[in-house]
């Protein structure tokens, strides 16, 4: 369409030229006289035309090859729309100049003139829309912002300020849209008064922190190993930046205790906004302590006439223990007594960053709980001896069970991720409540079942009756080799 409208103004305008050129040919040969009034009158709507549509193809090749060519190259973004009217209001402004002084014989001094005094009265009557007008060229200029930049801006109430995302900057105002899909009109001339936040400057790649406030009985170095932890779980979900590591850093103590701060960054709105991200962030905090037996802290005032209970789960007490391995399915039927023995014989085992705890194809003969931290499973999938890293375990979650009950070799590498702590539980424990309470074996056995045929119909979207006859399945074949195993 717009390619049409400049071949027609371009024949249009070479239609009048000729015309003009013509002219007393033209008049002459339709009979009428060349000084006639009416003729004069013809001549002038000619000239006239002929120089507005002049300034139409004028303006269309600034607008084609200056601003949408080499300004829109020189700035590296798309030219904003008020800068393309200054530019035509100043090609009609020449052209008017230019009427005045070839087809009515007018001084173009005076037109000038009275053009600028007239523009005095208007310039006090519109002193704001003018303030508004040459903001916008200033912001235009300055490039500290642009079309599609996301911006903070700050509330007159004092609160944390409105964002949105730039649409348009126009002659009196600039247009945002924000997350809720809302528009904010906001003047020019708070862009150049207030302290306005562009948080696509000077790279995309953004820092945020969320924060989480933790007694002071739990040891500071306890949770920054859980809340990192927390943070590296989510870190790896498109959205957050790769190439900076999160941090956990102690901000601030109070009445409440240590407030942490979670300090991550994010690509924003590429595609997570920064609110959806802090959910995120908060979220597998708050998981990641609540399985390491951690409450955040409240206010409140209590009075002990006792020594002072244990707030948080410490993993050394067996009450601590206990309260941990009822959660795991493995050994959800076993009784208090029996949960007791097997806390008072696992171990705790601490893992630094980057340590191995085992590596495929070795013996082995312990099941494992995550306590705290982060592993990360390692397998040979092409069979080259390159282990790839393929899923990572989380607090709460246990493995090695294999191992435990048949005496298979381990069928994975697991490497610490984060700092952790595990706790280990042998052979031998397993071996002396299956010979007190020998059906303890065949709840084992479809707890673990169960947990292989979960992770077969993610895998492979098995049916319910499918996966029912898995389970059943797995738990024979289990129950023969622990069976086996454990006599040997």
């Amino acid at each position: 369409m717009r390619v049409r409208s400049f071949v027609i103004g371009g024949i249009l305008f070479l239609v009048i030229f000729q015309l003009i050129e013509n002219w007393p040919t033209i008049v002459q040969s339709l009979g009428f006289k060349e000084e006639a009034r009416a003729s004069k009158h013809v001549l002038i709507a000619l000239e006239v035309s002929f120089w507005l549509i002049g300034a139409y193809l004028v303006n269309r090749l600034i607008n084609r090859f200056f601003w949408d060519g080499a300004m829109a190259r020189a700035m590296q973004r798309t030219v904003p729309g008020v800068l393309k009217d200054i530019g035509s209001v100043l090609v009609y402004i020449i052209t008017g100049a230019c009427i005045a002084g070839f087809v009515f014989n007018q001084s173009i001094t005076a037109f000038l003139a009275t053009l600028g005094a007239g523009g005095v009265v208007l310039g006090f009557a519109l002193r704001n829309l003018l303030a508004d007008l040459f903001t916008g060229l200033a912001v235009n200029f300055d490039n500290n912002f642009a079309i599609g930049d996301w911006l903070v801006v700050p509330s007159s109430s004092g609160g944390d300020g409105t964002v949105g995302q730039v649409d348009e900057i126009g002659w009196r105002c600039a247009r945002l849209t924000c997350e809720d899909g809302t528009t904010i009109v906001l003047p020019n001339s708070i862009l150049g008064l207030e302290k306005i936040v562009n948080i696509s400057r000077p790279s995309v790649m953004t820092r945020f922190e969320a924060s989480v406030t933790i007694d002071y009985t739990v040891p500071v170095e306890r949770v920054r190993r859980i809340l990192l932890a927390a943070l590296v779980s989510v870190s790896s979900q498109e959205g957050f930046c790769k190439e900076t590591k999160p941090k956990v850093l102690v901000s601030n103590t109070g009445k409440r205790g240590v407030k942490y701060n979670l300090r991550y960054w994010i690509h924003p709105w590429h595609p997570l906004s920064p609110n959806t991200s802090r959910d995120l962030v908060l979220t597998a905090a708050l998981q990641h302590l609540q399985t390491a037996g951690i409450t955040p802290a409240y206010t409140k005032a209590e009075v002990f006439h006792e020594p002072l209970p244990a707030k948080h789960f410490q993993g050394h007490s067996i009450a601590d223990k206990v309260s941990l391995l009822s959660h795991i399915s493995i050994f959800e039927k076993l009784e208090e007594s029996e949960l007791q023995r097997v806390a008072a014989e696992m171990r705790r085992v601490q893992l630094s960053a980057d340590e191995v705890l085992f590596r495929r194809n070795d013996e082995g003969e312990s099941l494992f709980i995550l306590i705290e931290g982060l592993l990360n499973v390692q397998v040979d999938l092409s069979g080259s001896g390159q282990e790839q890293t393929v899923s990572q375990l989380s607090p709460g979650e246990f493995f090695g069970e294999m191992a435990l009950l048949t005496g298979e070799p381990r069928s994975a590498t697991i490497q610490a991720r984060t700092a952790a702590v595990v706790y280990e539980i042998s052979r031998l424990t397993v071996v002396h409540l299956i010979e007190e309470r020998p059906e303890i074996s065949e709840c084992m056995s479809r707890a673990v079942a169960q947990r292989q045929m979960k992770l077969d119909q993610a895998r492979n979207r098995l049916a319910n009756g499918e996966a029912k006859a898995k389970v059943q399945s797995l738990t024979k074949q289990i129950m023969f080799k622990m069976k086996d195993f454990f006599k040997s």
